[in-house]
């Protein structure tokens, strides 16, 4: 059993807030489970920012509880039964980070283990690394529904002390399950990079 949580928050909810950046959203969204100071990530967020204030989703594995910082008119949260994660096609909205990854050095020359993430700036380039998480998530694109791929503003994030920047993409189409095992992982923890930072969460409506 998962659970999926929306926050709507206004501009006087946001103000009290005061979270600066996009690291400072995820850290708060740990009040969501009290009690579990050292347990690891096992959840999905996605902020939509609109005109009147923002949206925040949450995807999890815990029941979460509404934290101090939502009002509880803005706060909704219902299970995700097992069912609805049964069916062959979906229409769906993602909000990613694609990257492709490259080889970075250290001050000696040396090749770093980890390298480093570049964002994909044109829309070829990022359709084509949608097929391939697909491919690789357990399904596909249904290509006779157009694919829509729109720019999500950058999102800028400081940690330890370092600022650094996020290139959001919002893709919306329709995709096709083909291996339902790794649909449902894909569905529990994310697609792309960056989700720590609010980026991977597939938001999915079942189609007959």
């Amino acid at each position: 059993m998962s659970w999926l949580a929306r926050m709507l928050l206004d501009k006087t909810a946001l103000e009290r807030c005061s979270f600066h950046d996009t690291y400072a959203w995820h850290q708060a969204v740990w009040d969501c489970f009290p009690g579990a100071p050292d347990a690891r990530r096992d959840f999905l967020t996605r902020t939509d920012w609109l005109p009147q204030g923002c949206r925040l989703y949450l995807l999890c594995l815990r029941e979460p509880v509404r934290p101090a910082w939502c009002p509880p008119e803005s706060w909704a949260c219902k299970p995700v039964a097992p069912s609805f994660l049964t069916h062959n096609a979906y229409a769906f909205d993602l909000l990613a980070n694609p990257t492709r990854k490259v080889a970075a050095f250290d001050a000696n020359g040396r090749r770093t283990p980890n390298g480093r993430r570049l964002a994909l700036l044109d829309d070829e380039r990022r359709r084509a690394w949608l097929h391939g998480k697909a491919a690789q998530h357990g399904f596909r694109l249904d290509d006779t529904v157009p694919l829509s791929v729109e720019e999500a503003g950058s999102q800028v994030f400081l940690r330890r002390t370092r600022p650094g920047t996020h290139i959001g993409v919002r893709f919306r189409g329709r995709l096709l399950v083909t291996d339902r095992e790794r649909f449902i992982q894909a569905f529990h923890h994310g697609i792309g990079s960056a989700k720590a930072f609010g980026f991977g969460l597939l938001l999915l409506q079942p189609l007959s």
